[in-house]
């Protein structure tokens, strides 16, 4: 029974601990106070009240796609390779996404970047698709 009464007063204590700046923050976040100037966070840009921006197409595919499209794995077409690339062309940017984030043929689903927001799919595949030189 002290062991329990002691963890539980540990807990109560630490979320006592938690400083006034975490908690302005949140509240501020919530709209609860509107006087504080909102502090910028990794992802979110100062300038978009909305939320976090996402990565960058360059940085999800860095993280993720490049696995398998850099050299090609399991029929990928190769970043920069505009062979295997220009018959998918067709398709368009939005088809394009859409294939990569629910999956298709041999690639799984968001290329097994689970965290990934479609819009964040969507620029790693113009990312892909700006690093090709075919000119039409």
């Amino acid at each position: 029974m002290k062991k329990i009464l002691l963890l539980s007063s540990l807990i109560f204590t630490s979320f006592l601990m938690i400083p006034d700046s975490y908690e302005d923050e949140v509240r501020k976040r919530l709209g609860l106070l509107k006087d504080i100037p909102v502090v910028s966070m990794p992802g979110m840009a100062a300038d978009e009240p909305e939320g976090p921006v996402g990565r960058s197409g360059e940085t999800v595919y860095n993280q993720g796609c490049a696995a398998c499209h850099t050299a090609g794995l399991a029929g990928a077409p190769m970043l920069a390779n505009n062979d295997q690339w220009k018959d998918r062309l067709s398709k368009g940017l939005e088809m394009l996404t859409a294939n990569a984030y629910n999956g298709y043929n041999a690639m799984p689903a968001k290329g097994l970047c689970m965290d990934c927001s479609e819009l964040e799919i969507e620029r790693s595949v113009q990312y892909m698709l700006d690093s090709l030189t075919i000119v039409e």
